[in-house]
């Protein structure tokens, strides 16, 4: 299974004390951003843009060490101007890809299939202190291989211990719509080892 490609946003790894016998109702992903907040983030993001274009503009308009140093800056401001509107950018991106799977799992066009399998393979993401914020595993069902990943349903949501996380080999249960292509939303579920 080649792990290298990113898991899109619809597939998802969750936790589950016994194997469920219906597939989850609601897929369960980051909640998605509404509409207002992002026009409160566009506004703002407005603001920010202003206030670093009026900042540019008397750099070069006051007396300064010399041209560099207004180049320089400005330089700099507009490279982080310019990932700011990336990040937000891409927030919005992802937020619509959310959407977009939430609504294509609550109204499928055929019936969910189950199928069992392993993990075959897994990545991990991790912070400073060890816990792990996010993992992509790969699971391997007589159908073909899968993927999924978990990751905190907020940035408030507690961290996964290292120990937690599914090994190698461990059973899985994967919930996907009948005769979907491979980006489409599915859920993967493991057994919870706390």
């Amino acid at each position: 299974m080649d792990a290298s490609a990113e898991v899109p946003v619809g597939q998802v790894v969750v936790f589950v004390d016994r194997w469920s016998d219906a597939a989850p109702t609601e897929l369960p992903v980051r909640p998605v951003v509404t509409a207002r907040s992002h026009r409160v983030r566009l506004i703002l993001m407005a603001l920010v843009s202003v206030l670093i274009l009026l900042g540019a503009v008397n750099l070069w308009s006051e007396p300064t060490p010399g041209w560099w140093f207004s180049l320089l800056f400005t330089g700099l401001a507009a490279a982080a101007l310019a990932a700011l509107w990336m990040g937000f950018a891409g927030s919005v991106r992802r937020s619509s890809a959310r959407a977009q799977a939430r609504a294509r799992w609550a109204d499928p066009s055929g019936e969910f299939e189950q199928l069992e399998g392993t993990v075959a393979s897994r990545r991990v993401s991790t912070i400073e202190d060890g816990t792990v914020d996010s993992f992509e595993l790969g699971v391997e069902t007589n159908a073909g291989g899968v993927f999924g990943r978990w990751e905190r349903t907020s940035a408030g949501a507690p961290m996964l211990p290292a120990s937690q996380q599914p090994q190698t080999g461990a059973p899985a249960r994967v919930w996907r719509i009948r005769g979907t292509e491979e980006d489409a939303p599915l859920v993967v579920e493991v057994r919870n080892a706390a």
